[in-house]
């Protein structure tokens, strides 16, 4: 640990060359300070309060070392004088006996315990910074995820991979000097690490990316990064570090780092679209071989698709059949699957086939197979073991040669746990499981889909040439969280084309008052006027927050519309639960103490105040 003091007062900007004012970094394994150094004079070192660079490092002595600058004809000299320390000081790894002094040049380390100390040139001071454990920075990065998506602010995750064993030592000053608070970054690993951006834009993540490298590049540092966007890669922490990292094991081009404007990833890239394609890569193996296939996912995800899939790239030569088994009788489902005979049941005036019969040497699809009723569960069950049929109302079976893939959107180990499921049914099913995650953390595949559905609808009603969608409407279709998936969004863009009539879908055309209502992303302020129109609803007012609580009148203003609409969130969130914070946090589903941090940032007096 480093504590900060001020070291002196008469610093001298110029120098006595004119280099400029030179600077102390106090680096430990895990906090980094940067200190202004005088233009001459002396500074003691070590655990002492007294010293004005203390050190709480339990291997260095109470008055461990003294820095010493003078001012010479050609720049400044420096020295550094061992003052009797127990456990040594080291310049360039080597010992300075008890008493001596020992003379280094900016940019060399002095090692003490844990500590290195290293002066440089022209480097501004730089508060206490930390070099936070990967376990801290995946809390704070999951506290983001929550905080965005209540108040629709994005951030950004990077990933830094040294290509080569390289020192803390020379790796921390340059991302201290680098990236400024309130970023922050951890050491994943002896060549990785890990940086968080919050409260900032797009452009300047770049631009910090961009010098990073540069930096790294002239200190002699080889490294490749890579930069995950909320929401656009990913809405929890694991989404993010996934696609971070798989950028950085696989970089695309020169490695630079691409704004969330650069377009969608592919799913080769993405660390979201990487889970489709493994997937993908499932389906084809379990195509290849006769065994049944679960799918599981939410309503609308495209579990359909997947059948169809795993059918399409299978050696079958049959048809693929289909059965909803939502919303049917037990009796229905029965004469479905199986069939029956001419007269088995009053209505029955003639034979007819079922689905596993018409389905024979193909694929039966078995969807929401979590709604079949357990009496028809049993009769699927020993249809499956001796792959024979008995249609109702026949006496003899007949044989059947069909693969069986069925989907929910349940979770059937719940389900047998409570017995509302056979177990025995589940396991002949559960060949293998295929989990397709809902769209809302496929957020890479949203503009190729919105892209299909368009071109789509535009020839189903012969429309030439489609409409474009606008970036503006696209970053709406992006930050909503599809609770229909894939099925919502492809109608949200049928209903687009119909309202349309010109070359342009813009946000106007889009279901904005639902979206806004579900997704607590959007930000009516940022609308334009007419798109506000659109929008408006009722709500409260500014200061509604102001009926209860302490008094906000002299509340500091905001320049930045974001921050001011959180504010403002946060402030009818106190409002509506009589200014209790916990439940207020919890309405907006932000964790307690971002909010509490957030009362502070924003100037809201807290009500014991």
């Amino acid at each position: 640990m480093i504590t900060q003091t001020t070291i002196m007062d008469d610093v001298d900007d110029s120098g006595p060359t004119g280099s400029g004012v030179m600077h102390v970094l106090v680096m430990s394994p895990d906090a980094f300070l940067s200190l202004p150094l005088p233009a001459t004079g002396t500074v003691d070192v070590g655990r002492s309060s007294k010293c004005p660079i203390r050190l709480e490092d339990p291997l260095a002595s109470r008055e461990h070392a003294r820095l010493h600058v003078s001012s010479t004809g050609e720049g400044s000299a420096l020295h550094i004088e061992d003052l009797g320390s127990a456990n040594g000081t080291r310049v360039r790894d080597t010992p300075v006996s008890p008493g001596d002094f020992a003379s280094f040049l900016p940019g060399e380390a002095i090692t003490i315990g844990s500590t290195v100390l290293m002066v440089q040139h022209n480097r501004p001071a730089v508060g206490l910074r930390r070099l936070w454990s990967h376990g801290y920075f995946e809390s704070r990065l999951e506290d983001e995820c929550a905080r965005a998506a209540s108040t629709g602010a994005a951030f950004a995750l990077a990933r830094v991979r040294l290509l080569a064993n390289t020192p803390w030592t020379n790796v921390v000053p340059v991302l201290v000097r680098t990236i400024p608070l309130p970023h922050l970054f951890a050491s994943y690993g002896p060549r990785d690490y890990e940086i968080l951006f919050v409260e900032t834009t797009p452009e300047d993540v770049m631009k910090l990316m961009e010098e990073l490298a540069e930096d790294l590049r002239k200190s002699g540092i080889e490294a490749r990064h890579g930069v995950a966007w909320y929401p656009r890669d990913g809405r929890s922490a694991d989404a993010l570090l996934s696609r971070a990292n798989n950028l950085v094991k696989h970089p695309s081009g020169t490695g630079r780092p691409r704004t969330p404007a650069g377009g969608s990833p592919t799913d080769a890239e993405s660390g979201n679209g990487a889970g489709m394609e493994r997937i993908r890569e499932l389906a084809k193996r379990a195509a290849g071989a006769n065994i049944n296939v679960l799918i599981l996912g939410e309503t609308g995800v495209g579990k359909d698709v997947l059948a169809k899939t795993v059918h399409r790239l299978s050696a079958r030569k049959g048809a693929f059949v289909a059965l909803n088994c939502a919303g049917l009788s037990a009796s229905l489902i029965e004469s479905e699957l199986f069939g029956h005979e001419r007269g088995a049941f009053t209505g029955a005036i003639g034979t007819r086939v079922g689905l596993l019969e018409a389905a024979n040497g193909g694929t039966v699809f078995l969807d929401e197979i979590g709604e079949m009723p357990p009496e028809m569960q049993a009769k699927l069950l020993r249809t499956i073991e001796t792959r024979e049929i008995l249609p109702v109302g026949a006496v003899k079976t007949r044989s059947l040669d069909v693969r069986f893939v069925a989907a929910t959107n349940r979770d059937l180990e719940a389900e047998v746990l409570r017995s509302a499921f056979r177990q025995d049914l589940f396991f002949r099913l559960n060949g293998i499981s295929l989990a397709i995650p809902p769209l809302r953390e496929r957020i890479n595949e949203i503009p190729t889909l919105v892209d299909t559905f368009v071109k789509e609808a535009s020839q189903e009603s012969g429309r030439e040439p489609p409409p474009s969608v606008t970036p503006d409407a696209m970053d709406y279709l992006l930050a909503y969280a599809w609770p229909g998936n894939i099925r919502e969004l492809k109608n949200v863009i049928e209903r687009a084309l119909v309202l349309c009539d010109g070359p342009e879908i813009t946000p106007e055309y889009l279901p904005l008052d639902k979206m806004r209502t579900l997704s607590p992303a959007f930000n009516v302020d940022d609308l334009d006027t007419d798109t506000k129109r659109v929008v408006a609803s009722p709500g409260t007012t500014d200061n509604a927050a102001s009926k209860l609580g302490p008094d906000l009148d002299h509340l500091p203003p905001l320049r930045d519309p974001r921050k001011a609409a959180e504010r403002q969130r946060m402030l009818d969130a106190l409002a509506a639960s009589a200014w209790n914070q916990t439940r207020a946090a919890l309405s907006l589903g932000m964790p307690r103490r971002t909010f509490v941090s957030k009362l502070e940032l924003y100037g809201i007096p807290r009500p014991q105040k």
